[in-house]
């Protein structure tokens, strides 16, 4: 009965159906959110001048979270092509549970 007026009140507040989805989300089921930053690479492998260049939910912030985070990211110098990547761009992905 609870969850019924509930979700009458959300429904009539004239909530989007999507928000309304959401709060029916169990709470053990954490969100996921992501942002793609572009950042240079240093010559001890830590990431520098970080831009977001895409996150999948900005109105949380995720964005912002992970540029604050990737000072502290260390990477391999060699690159996949075996060439060291300092000095160079890459992309990076950060992915972030909410809960």
């Amino acid at each position: 009965m609870i969850v019924t007026l509930a979700l009458a009140a959300m429904i009539s507040n004239a909530a989007p159906a999507k928000a309304a989805m959401d709060m029916l989300v169990p709470a053990s089921q954490p969100r996921e959110a992501v942002a793609i930053l572009n950042c240079m690479v240093t010559n001890d492998g830590h990431l520098t001048g970080c831009t977001v260049q895409g996150e999948s939910s900005p109105e949380l912030g995720v964005g912002d979270a992970a540029l604050k985070m990737a000072s502290r990211f260390q990477i391999d110098l060699l690159g996949p092509d075996g060439k060291s990547r300092a000095g160079t761009y890459i992309e990076v992905p950060v992915r972030i549970r909410i809960r």
